[in-house]
């Protein structure tokens, strides 16, 4: 009799640790015994190397697609006022268990440095999604551009009321197979092959009871470049309303694997320029900051003793930069500088090329003029002009003190 009462007893232990060690038995809500679908974001490629994430991105809209390609469901968070659950390192977009079928799944982010709807009441060009698609090859980001042509080219304008707002889109995809969620794998940092290409390798797998880990790393499609233009002859006589400068490219839209999904040319502007005047004294001031303030466009500085130089800048905007010299539909991407007095080109060069120059600042990676140009997104250019030319060009990485001098061999 006490045999069969020991055995009783431990089987009814067996029994209820089982029940205690088993997810699949357990109800979804409970912490330590997570289910569904867990999507975290991580932004480290970038120059740095770093994950960026919660200090950057402030939105972000998750689409998820079956394996034939239909848009199952979205869903999307925002950073906004005192609630910031983008900023908590390590966020998760959570399915529940049961939200989604047992199956396998495409994962698609697009992210803002803000929330998506208050960006699009602020001035400026905005970024478009259809939303509203169906299926992922539908998918596609635009970027605002005028409606009509400029006079006499094919370029549509970018409006320069004011910077553009900072979007991300989906690098990759990497995923766990679905466990019983007791190991949370945390944050996957970025790793090659880096594309999201091909699909069916990212397909992250859902099952009843189980739980998927998966993480969406972000590249970062929007662009900073800084422009400073000096004057070797007569370095006091340099303002930047005597100066037009812009870029031509075919980069305002992309679509659901961050390519382009329209070759229509763009021309982008500065949405800020200025003139900074070096004073003899020591001191630095800034001349009037928009063009309409020189009444009229100067043709020469006004004399005083405590002029030196001068120096004009401007900060731009713009796209991704995807460089295909071998397209025939692609229009490269150029930056051109024109002497509005003079109506001269005073410089027209190959932005992807002079950028990418960059990259040999950080020789240890190797990085391809690509990857560069998708890691990097400030830019700063230093122009030395002799009269209606420029003489040579600074690449600077303000971040490391490098800088690379680009000759101009037609000078």
């Amino acid at each position: 009799m006490k045999r069969i009462l020991h055995s009783l007893i431990l089987l009814t232990l067996t029994a209820t640790t089982g029940l205690f060690s088993s997810c699949s038995m357990m109800k979804e809500d409970i912490e330590d015994c997570p289910a569904g679908l867990y999507v975290r974001y991580v932004y480290d490629y970038n120059t740095a190397r770093a994950d960026m994430f919660k200090d950057h991105v402030g939105h972000i809209m998750l689409y998820v697609y079956d394996e034939y390609g239909n848009k199952v469901t979205s869903r999307s968070v925002s950073n906004t006022g005192d609630t910031g659950p983008l900023a908590k390192y390590g966020y998760a977009t959570h399915f529940q268990d049961g939200e989604l079928k047992d199956g396998k799944y495409r994962l698609v982010a697009i992210g803002m440095q803000k929330d998506w709807d208050e960006a699009l009441n602020t001035p400026g060009a905005k970024y478009r999604r259809n939303h509203d698609h169906e299926r992922v090859e539908e998918l596609h980001i635009d970027l605002d551009r005028g409606s009509e042509k400029l006079p006499d080219t094919d370029l549509y304008p970018v409006s320069n009321e004011a910077p553009l707002d900072t979007m991300w889109h989906t690098l990759k995809v990497i995923s766990e197979a679905p466990t019983d969620g007791l190991e949370d794998p945390g944050v996957h940092a970025t790793k090659p092959p880096y594309s999201v290409r091909p699909f069916e390798e990212q397909y992250v797998e859902v099952k009843s009871g189980r739980a998927t880990y998966a993480t969406i790393s972000l590249i970062r499609d929007t662009k900073h470049l800084n422009i400073t233009l000096r004057q070797i002859d007569d370095p006091d006589n340099m303002f930047d309303c005597n100066y037009d400068a812009y870029i031509t490219v075919s980069n305002r839209s992309v679509g659901h694997d961050n390519e382009l999904s329209s070759y229509e040319h763009v021309q982008y502007t500065p949405y800020h320029q200025w003139t900074t005047r070096f004073n003899e004294d020591g001191t630095v001031t800034i001349d009037p900051t928009r063009p309409e303030d020189y009444k009229p466009v100067m043709s020469k500085a006004p004399t005083g003793p405590n002029d030196v130089m001068r120096t004009a800048h401007f900060n731009m905007m713009f796209n991704r930069i995807i460089d295909r010299p071998q397209d025939p539909m692609l229009k490269a991407p150029v930056l051109v500088i024109v002497n509005r007095q003079s109506g001269k080109t005073v410089a027209e060069l190959n932005l992807s090329s002079v950028l990418a120059e960059g990259r040999h600042a950080y020789y240890t990676y190797n990085y391809s003029p690509q990857e560069y140009l998708d890691r990097e997104y400030d830019y700063h250019l230093n122009f030395l002009l002799k009269g209606d030319s420029w003489a040579y060009c600074d690449i600077v990485i303000n971040v490391l003190g490098w800088s690379k001098r680009v000759q101009n061999v037609d000078f």
